[in-house]
């Protein structure tokens, strides 16, 4: 047997009681508090309670009932039958020990000692309808439906609103497909006392089905019942969602991403809501989630590239780029919006190389193919490209940069300083990178001017890294 008969000491405590016990108050008042009782555990608020009925047991040694509710603030476990079986020992006519070890009972699947504990209410007040609501949730359990609807009925002619009977009542109908009779039933019952999970769950199900506008508040009771159950929360969200409600859908999402295990639907919804909220937080702390997930996931990068320019981050904003370029390098629009960024942080020459790089991927580009026109006149680069070895590369742009630097001072003023560039050359002779070691010029065309010159050149086949320096202007006084 599920328990361990440890109350000897609380037997021997209540046997020394000398008072008579108290008169017993109304079978629906006590109902009232062991439901309330109930739902204070379900939302973990039951520090109270404990302190307010342990003092009256130490007050009221002749009355069981504080001890009654003391030992309900633990139903079903092993300590809470403990402590109704010692109370029944001393107290043997009190329904509600034995009630509440046949709700024990019940719970363990003990069917024929709750039958028991149950029936000793009954024989001593055939009217206790709190015993024959859970004779009713046994005959349920074993799917005998007209038994079970036999003993709600009769518990409701007794008492006509308790929400125990109506609910079962309106789960035995769902058992014999009285689907409609039964989410009338299941509505009293939960508008009465929400606390009630298996209602709750069964009346959204059958309200989704029916189409029923109520469906929101009963999804709503049941997230708030369990508020870390994900299907619930989930229900919930997609019903907010399905109804139009937007911030609604987007917190109730939020409450669901939240609890862990981030699907990537959600995250997907989440963001396109929080978009459609103009809530770029949320939408770039979704976004951030779905990327970390999802490592194919380019739009999402693109996405967040553009709230990061939008606030100014421009820093940030080519972080996200070039990681949507990592992920598919053929995207164009992502090398197009790499160089938008770029150019304006300024810097026009690593624009160019992204606007190449688009137009590479897709000659039709009129946008790449504008900028790169536009910007290589900018860079005033000379039809012809240097070619050779080093020196005769070196000599050539030196030539043409000594040349767009008088045209740069005659339009700017005078402007002095130093550009130093390293070249990385394979092997065929080609530049594969440009590493831009030193530049107190501060001209963008002058940068641009070398930075292209030496990239667009022709060197000798072999590998290297030479670094090219062009001085300009007037040098320093010593």
């Amino acid at each position: 047997m599920r328990r361990a008969l440890v109350f000897f000491a609380v037997l021997g405590a209540l046997r020394a009681w000398s008072a008579a016990p108290a008169a017993l108050p109304p079978a629906a008042q006590v109902m009232k508090e062991l439901r309330r009782l109930e739902a204070a555990g379900y939302h973990g608020s039951l520090d109270k309670d404990r302190i307010r009925y342990s003092e009256e047991a130490r007050a009221r040694p002749g009355d069981p009932m504080p001890r009654v509710y003391l030992a309900w603030l633990s139903l079903p476990s092993d300590a809470s039958w403990n402590e109704l079986k010692a109370i029944a020992t001393i107290f043997p006519d009190n329904p509600w020990v034995h009630y509440g070890m046949g709700r024990i009972y019940t719970t363990w699947k003990m069917r024929d000692l709750a039958e028991k504990e149950l029936a000793l209410t009954l024989k001593a007040d055939p009217s206790f309808y709190p015993s024959m609501v859970v004779l009713g949730d046994l005959a349920r359990l074993k799917e005998d439906w007209g038994a079970a609807e036999k003993h709600y009925r009769a518990a409701l002619a007794i008492a006509a609103d308790d929400p125990l009977a109506r609910a079962g009542l309106g789960l035995t109908l769902v058992g014999q497909g009285k689907k409609d009779e039964a989410r009338a039933e299941l509505k009293l019952a939960t508008a009465k006392y929400p606390e009630q999970p298996l209602a709750l769950t069964t009346l959204v199900k059958l309200s989704i089905e029916a189409k029923d506008p109520d469906v929101l508040q009963a999804a709503e009771a049941l997230a708030e019942l369990r508020p870390k159950d994900r299907e619930a929360r989930r229900l919930l969200a997609d019903l907010r969602f399905d109804s139009g409600d937007k911030a609604g859908a987007a917190k109730e999402y939020e409450r669901l991403l939240r609890l862990g295990n981030m699907e990537l639907s959600v995250l997907r919804r989440t963001a396109g809501l929080y978009r459609d909220l103009s809530d770029g937080e949320g939408e770039e702390r979704t976004l951030q989630n779905l990327v970390s997930i999802d490592d194919k996931d380019v739009d999402s990068c693109l996405r967040l590239a553009e709230l990061k320019e939008a606030k100014k981050d421009h820093e940030g904003a080519v972080g996200h780029l070039l990681e949507a370029q990592a992920r598919d390098p053929k995207r164009v629009d992502a090398r197009l919006k790499l160089a938008q960024v770029k150019l304006a942080m300024e810097l026009p020459w690593e624009a160019l190389e992204s606007f190449r790089a688009a137009l590479a991927l897709d000659a039709t580009s009129t946008a790449a193919k504008a900028e790169v026109e536009r910007l290589e006149a900018e860079f005033k680069l000379p039809k012809k490209k240097p070619k050779g070895n080093v020196n005769n590369v070196y000599w050539s742009v030196s030539s043409s940069l000594d040349k767009l630097y008088k045209e740069r001072v005659a339009m700017k003023g005078p402007r002095s300083g130093k550009l130093r560039v390293r070249v990385r050359i394979g092997a065929a002779g080609v530049a594969e990178g440009i590493d831009v070691l030193e530049d107190t010029l501060k001209d963008p065309v002058l940068l641009g001017h070398v930075y292209f010159g030496l990239k667009d050149a022709s060197y000798e086949k072999r590998k290297g890294e030479p670094v090219f320096e062009f001085e300009l202007g007037e040098k320093p006084k010593k």
